[in-house]
Parts: C-alpha cells; structure tokens; sequence
C-alpha cells in the first residue's frame, strides 16, 4: 500500500485538560526586549526540531488539515497545499482555499518554485513518524531550505491535546482565536457521550479503514479522537497493529475479526466504502446488519469548530446504539 493511503487510514484521522505544546511534542517562546525590539518565535516541533525566527512569522504555509486547523483559531495561512477536493470537504473544514495561494491539491504535489517566489517565513505541515513531515515529505530537504518548518504531530495523542496545541501556536503566531462558543458545544457533545457510556458501559466500538480487498482496523490509543473517545470510557477492542503501531492490516475475509456493536467506517475514501457497501460479508457484520454503522472522521482539523460537529454525531451514535449478539 502507497505511503498515503497508510496515513490515509492514518491521514487520513483526557478529560477537557489545556495541555502546553510542551507536553505534545513542541514548544514555543517569545523574548522581547524593554523596547519590544528583537522578540523571536521560538518553537520545538515533535521531530525534536528547533525552530528560531526573529520576530514573529508573516507568510506561513500549511498542509491543509493544519492550515484549517489554525484558520478556525483565527490564523489565515498564506499558502495551503495538500487534499483540497473541489466539494465540502471535513478535512478542510473551514478553510476558504479562494484567500490563500494553493500550492498542491493532492498528496505528493507541492509546486517548490512558487513557495520560493511567495518568499516564505515558515511551513507547517503534520508528522506521523516524528521524523519527517507528512505531506511535504518528498520536497522537504528543498523546502527546508527556503524557510523552517514545523511538524506538528499525526498521532499519539488526545484529539483535546491536538486542539489545544494548534489553538496556542496560532496565538504564538499572532491570532486571537475565538473559540469559546465551539468550545461549549464541544463539551456539550462530550458530556452526551460519557452520559451514553454510563447508560450503556458494554458497548464495543470499531474503527476501520479500507484499501482494496484490505481492512485496516484502528489502533484506538494512536488515532486523536478515538483515544479520547476511550478517556471518556467509550470500548474500543485490543486490535494488533503492524509495525507502525497504528493500524492492524487483514485481508477482507477477516473484516470479522473483532466484534462491533457499532462500527464506524473512515470517511476520507467515499469511493472505497461504496465497494464495501456491495460485499455480503460486510453486509453480515452485526454492526451494519443492526443498523449501527456510521462515519469515522480520521485527520479532520484539530479545533473545536470540527470536532463539536464530529462529537455531536459520535454522541448521536453512542446514543441510539445498543449491544448485540456476536456472530
């Protein structure tokens, strides 16, 4: 399987605790003089990368689901490159790609020659291996070289830690995020799915992603919001990963392997779900023969605009679903 689809299923992607970018993976300072003269962005990523730029970066470039990500805490990037479908898509949620120079629409294009010209100060992109970037990966040495760049990380942690993260690096960058409103709805969502969970504590949830005749069941712990589902005592089952540690490859025959009593599918390939939806042995999983089957939304933008929407539907789900019989 190609390296994008694995972060596809990657791509694709604590109770309500702020966590400094300390603690994820990064940090970020700022000194200033008696003048205000000479204040620098300081900030490690979770490659383990310093970054130092005096004063306070102009022209940045994200990845797209970051880029969203910092636009919903008030942060407009200057450049945007990496899945930006033509229709409403959650992985760019907010994002009005028409006020930002688009340098890539797809995984693996990133025109070098017009970032150059754009004469940037900074790129944020995502990490999955905290080693290299995500979607700039192929022209990172290039890139690299034209300003720094930031790695924020893909997995590893609570989705709340990821927002948190991205809502104080856009306000290090500058921003004033205005997030109290989704922040409450957030929250609300959150307060239905421990209600749920305390209604219905045996209850097993399943995260699965598809890629041709394979089945990639989530590793819970390593995906943002699957890991937080579980701090709010949503049951997820000890699936056993690959090597990477985030997914657990099996051919379609064995799309049974775990029980489900509601199962959520990954969102990002419309066309791949299509397929499946055709296959009887899918058909038979109690999940979608019961009617609890819906949506996962892997590597949405970490604010709390996005995952109020996605919660509340969580929330929905956990709500209506019941326990059933094993096959």
């Amino acid at each position: 399987m190609n390296r994008r689809f694995r972060l596809g299923p990657l791509a694709a992607a604590a109770a309500l605790a702020v966590l400094t970018l300390t603690a994820c993976g990064g940090s970020t300072e700022a000194s200033d003089d008696a003048g205000g003269a000479g204040s620098a962005f300081v900030y490690e990523d979770a490659r383990g990368k310093t970054v130092e730029i005096d004063g306070t970066p102009e022209t940045i470039v994200a990845q797209a689901s970051a880029a969203a990500a910092l636009w919903d805490n008030g942060l407009e990037v200057d450049g945007v490159y990496g899945d930006l479908p033509d229709t409403e898509n959650y992985l760019i949620g907010n994002l009005d790609v028409s006020r930002t120079k688009v340098l890539g629409k797809a995984f693996g294009e990133f025109n070098v020659e017009e970032y150059a010209a754009m004469n940037p100060d900074l790129l944020i992109d995502m990490t999955f291996d905290k080693k290299t970037l995500w979607y700039a990966a192929e022209v990172e040495k290039q890139v690299e070289k034209l300003a720094p760049t930031i790695g924020m990380p893909l997995t590893g942690l609570s989705v709340t830690e990821q927002i948190e993260a991205f809502n104080k690096l856009a306000t290090d960058l500058g921003a004033k995020p205005e997030v109290d409103d989704a922040k409450a709805e957030f929250e609300d969502a959150v307060a239905r799915i421990q209600a749920a969970v305390e209604k219905n504590p045996d209850l097993t949830v399943l995260a699965v992603s598809s890629y041709g005749e394979e089945i990639y069941f989530a590793n819970a712990p390593e995906h943002p919001d699957l890991a937080y589902l579980a701090e709010l005592g949503v049951k997820f089952p000890k699936v056993t990963p690959d090597e990477q540690g985030i997914f657990e490859p099996v051919s379609l025959e064995n799309i049974g392997k775990y029980h489900a009593d509601l199962l959520l599918v990954d969102a990002r390939d419309t066309g791949g779900l299509a397929e499946l939806e055709k296959k009887d042995i899918f058909k038979r999983l109690p999940a979608v023969a019961g009617g609890q089957r819906d949506l996962w939304y892997p590597a949405a933008p970490y604010s709390y605009q996005a995952y109020a929407k996605i919660f509340s539907g969580y929330a929905d789900q956990l709500e209506a679903a019941q326990v059933l019989e094993q096959g």
